[in-house]
């Protein structure tokens, strides 16, 4: 089953927000670093048109997925332009998604990998 939740997650990850939401349970507990805890589809569905707003030429590249079990924990790339500071980023965010039943229930996002590692119940 783990491999399939590695293949749930890039899929989510690489979907639109209405497919994306397909992988998720619909009580999903969504955490990313830059905003509090929220849960359901909804808070999902808000916190990632909030972050999409505020970029021009957004890319979310996942670049690796480990296979932990009931969690992934996935090395995710952002490219983008401020849409009003026109200042690019490229950055690296490291996701722990807790999947069961082939649904995703859990996504904390960490900006160190060890962080990530750790939470996820490894040691970098």
């Amino acid at each position: 089953m783990s491999r399939e939740n590695v293949e749930i997650v890039r899929s989510f990850l690489t979907a639109e927000v209405d497919e994306a939401l397909g992988y998720a349970h619909p009580d999903i507990v969504w955490n990313p670093t830059e905003e509090i805890a929220a849960q359901g589809h909804g808070a999902v569905r808000a916190s990632l048109e909030r972050w999409k707003k505020v970029w021009d030429d957004y890319e979310l590249i996942p670049e690796e997925l480990d296979d932990m079990g009931d969690r992934v924990v996935a090395t995710v790339r952002v490219r983008g332009r401020g849409r009003v500071s026109g200042i690019e980023v490229d950055g690296r965010f490291y996701d722990v998604y807790t999947l069961r039943d082939g649904m995703i229930v859990r996504m904390d996002q960490f900006t160190e990998r060890s962080e990530a590692l750790e939470a996820a119940g490894k040691e970098e």
